[in-house]
């Protein structure tokens, strides 16, 4: 009996603002192709009404994040080897690639297929696929060793074609991953996806909670959605991704945020009561960094102003921060968060004095942000610390700064948005053996010991061990393993 799946994009939740697109000639390249499939010709394939205006929604966010977007709706055959064919030649001309999905798909004979909207009736596997676009060439076409490749699926339950034939299978299929390719499935494989409730994707409306999110790696972020949305689906889905990328990659690297408007949503959120003691138990984890917090709390602001305090809204304070100079901004900045370190309701000159392990807790954490520190967050002020401190100076050239925490400092970084330091990739140590050893210690010292003997049989032992796999230095694999 066959039983296909249908993919889909959902309606996000709010995302991030950011500025007007600042790109320079001299800044990455990163393309994305977006894909969403609602009206299909046959009736024997469901629409799928959300897929099309997702699709829509995806592309807003991916613009922020300073994409170069190229969106197709209820693309037929002809129109998704165009869509491909437009960048034909011109791929190396980019950073990054990201491709996502939406409509019906397929498996057979272990092979994954994305169906276009012209897809002839299945009465029977030639006519199933007869139009599709096979996941793996689309893999081949766009994946490249120099350039970080993505692909989104997201898979949503429908209802079998009744189609008896072998090689259909459930769900999609593990796939051959190019070279420095990362693809994501909104479920374990062989496996179909739940609806969720009203119109939403578990899978993709996580995802469009965390691409945007400032800070995340890939990593970090399919972590994230994986744990929504094994959640919000009781267990029944697992996102799984597959990945052999060759160093870490983040959305957000190049995403500007205004810092007028991101110093108007901290002083409206302390102004609002209830919105600063739930900032201050969000800030209760240690790695948790302030303008993450801010911007996620500051799009939850209207309930929180509707529930809780109807009566305390005040717009005046975020008109005046948002009307400030530079300068200014930076020192009310530093004022507002010093009240939100030390946990005081008073800002300005009656601000209580936050404790140095709290400042510098709260500036390790907008560090790991802006890539960087890479240490535990414990508000030790120690070398690492010292270090990610003097790395950020050298790539903001900034000259005759503080080597000390302080809020002046920690304002001055909540303002920063981006990836300020990129984290090298790090080369295999090498393998300490008996021979080299023997090259330190020196021959004649080790033969008149009597070791060399016993030092060659450990080296013996060691050839014979199967060589360790490389260092995963990519984006990670599902938490279920590899498929």
């Amino acid at each position: 009996m066959l039983s296909f799946l249908a993919l889909c994009l959902v309606i996000p939740l709010p995302v991030f603002a950011a500025a007007e697109n600042q790109n320079t000639p001299a800044q990455p390249k990163r393309l994305a192709i977006v894909i969403g499939n609602s009206n299909y010709q046959s009736d024997r394939y469901e629409d799928l009404p959300n897929a099309a205006n997702d699709a829509t929604k995806l592309s807003e966010s991916l613009r922020r994040l300073n994409f170069e977007v190229v969106v197709g709706t209820d693309e037929t055959s002809d129109q998704f080897e165009k869509i491909f064919e437009r960048f034909d030649g011109k791929l190396d001309g980019y950073t990054a690639v990201l491709i996502f999905y939406a409509g019906h798909g397929v498996q057979v004979d272990g092979q994954n297929f994305l169906l276009p909207v012209d897809s002839l009736n299945p009465t029977d596997v030639g006519n199933l696929t007869a139009k599709a676009v096979k996941l793996n060439d689309v893999i081949a076409r766009f994946a490249s060793r120099d350039r970080p490749t993505f692909i989104f699926l997201d898979a949503c339950r429908n209802t079998p074609l009744g189609l008896d034939s072998a090689g259909v299978g459930r769900g999609l299929a593990q796939v051959e991953v190019g070279e420095n390719t990362f693809i994501a499935f909104a479920t374990q494989p062989g496996n179909v996806t739940v609806d969720g409730a009203g119109q939403n994707s578990p899978f993709t409306k996580a995802l469009l909670e965390n691409i945007e999110f400032p800070g995340l790696s890939i990593s970090d972020m399919m972590i994230r959605v994986r744990n929504a949305t094994e959640a919000s689906t009781l267990g029944n889905q697992v996102p799984w991704d597959q990945s052999n990328l060759r160093e870490q990659f983040y959305f957000t690297e190049l995403q500007v945020i205004d810092p007028q408007e991101l110093g108007a949503t901290l002083n409206r959120i302390l102004q609002i009561p209830s919105a600063k003691a739930k900032l201050m138990t969000q800030l209760a984890s240690a790695d948790s960094d302030l303008q993450s917090t801010v911007l996620l709390l500051g799009r939850q602001l209207p309930e929180i102003v509707r529930s809780a305090d109807p009566a305390s809204q005040n717009d005046a304070g975020q008109q005046q921060m948002a009307s400030l100079a530079p300068a200014d901004l930076e020192k009310n900045v530093a004022s507002a968060l010093g009240s939100v370190v030390s946990g005081s309701d008073q800002t300005g000159s009656d601000i209580a004095n936050p404790h140095a392990s709290d400042v510098s807790r709260r500036v390790q954490a907008e560090l790991s942000r802006l890539g960087c520190y890479r240490k535990p967050i414990d508000g030790v002020w120690g070398q690492g610390s010292q270090k990610a401190l003097s790395d950020y100076y050298r790539q903001t050239k900034q000259a005759n700064a503080v080597p000390e925490p302080n809020l002046d400092l920690l304002g001055d970084l909540f303002l920063r948005s981006g990836r300020v330091c990129r984290q090298p990739v790090a080369a295999p140590k090498p393998v300490k053996t008996a021979t080299m050893d023997r090259a330190r210690d020196g021959t004649k010292a080790s033969r008149s010991s009597g070791r060399a003997p016993q030092r060659e049989k450990v080296q013996r032992q060691q050839k014979a061990r199967p060589a360790a796999p490389p260092p995963d230095i990519g984006a990670g694999i599902g938490i279920g393993g590899i498929f």
